[in-house]
């Protein structure tokens, strides 16, 4: 169990946390990690869990209790609000997640002094402000805003620490999607490729996957092999499926139809059963109506919303 009750950050156990954020967690830990006594750094990582499974509802009444809890610290606050905003991000809501990220990065900047190594998995003030820079990056990008979405992957970058670090991974997703809005597939095949790298680096299945995704879109704008790329697709859909990790499902489905084109009957041909497919078997993610899918609308062939983690 990685339950801890009235903990800080010094008393959280890092390992219950690592497992929340790469998906490695099982029911009955997310659960234990959710509980109201908890420590925030857990409640925080047991909602990025349940996002990452595609259960929205039950991620923001986490996020919001984290947020609004006086005895959480400024540094919980914020990476609950980044994990909220991002989630909003998912479901299309790029001005409202704008203005969450915003309001983390007025949080932690003011005593974050000058940019440093955030640590592998991002739990400090420096990560905080990655993800805020990183997350209005997205934000931008969502509103089609190349240059602004440059300009702050541009801050961000110096507060993202080293390759195999969470935050420089998901700096990558990002940097990798601005390139191709922007109309330069070798830049974002060659920064997904560095955030497929760190992500493997990281040991993250969960970041692995996305990386995965992000590199195979990157790979058919450039003009890859397209038996490769829908192949890879495929896999992204099918392992996603597996895992439970619907966020990632049905892009991968989307983008994978978007690149093969229409099938005989004059319809685009998504792999896995379907853009609706549901799993056939059990998965770590709790059943219930809170579960949503990301915003169906694509640039081109790039499915948007999956910087979220």
């Amino acid at each position: 169990m990685v339950h801890v009750r009235q903990g800080g950050a010094d008393r959280a156990s890092s390992a219950g946390i690592r497992a929340l954020l790469t998906g490695a967690a099982t029911d009955r830990e997310v659960a234990g990690a959710a509980r109201p006594d908890g420590a925030p750094e857990l409640r925080w990582a047991a909602a990025v869990a349940r996002g990452g499974s595609g259960h929205y509802a039950a991620a923001a009444a986490l996020l919001d209790g984290v947020r609004r809890d006086p005895a959480a610290g400024v540094v919980p606050r914020a990476h609950a609000t980044v994990t909220r905003a991002s989630h909003l991000r998912q479901l299309g809501g790029h001005r409202a997640a704008a203005a969450l990220d915003g309001a983390a990065l007025r949080l932690v900047l003011p005593d974050a002094g000058t940019p440093r190594d955030p640590g592998p998995w991002g739990l400090d003030r420096a990560a905080a402000v990655a993800d805020a820079l990183t997350g209005l990056a997205a934000d931008a990008l969502g509103r089609l805003d190349v240059a602004t979405a440059a300009a702050l992957l541009r801050r961000a970058g110096p507060w993202c620490g080293p390759q195999g670090h969470r935050t420089r991974v998901r700096y990558g997703w990002v940097r990798a999607e601005t390139a191709l809005v922007a109309g330069d597939p070798a830049a974002a095949l060659a920064a997904a490729d560095e955030a497929l790298a760190g992500a493997l680096a990281l040991g993250s299945a969960r970041h692995v996957l996305k990386s995965r995704l992000v590199r195979a879109v990157a790979a058919g704008v450039a003009g890859r092999d397209r038996a490769g790329v829908v192949a890879a697709l495929d896999a992204v859909a099918a392992d996603a499926l597996a895992h439970g990790l619907l966020p990632l499902h049905r892009p991968a489905l989307l983008a994978r139809a978007g690149l093969a084109g229409p099938g005989p009957d004059g319809a685009s041909e998504p792999a896995g059963g379907g853009p609706d497919a549901v799993p056939v078997g059990p998965h770590r993610g709790r059943a219930g109506a809170d579960r949503a899918t990301p915003d169906p609308s694509c640039t081109g062939l790039v499915p948007r919303g999956v910087d979220g983690g």
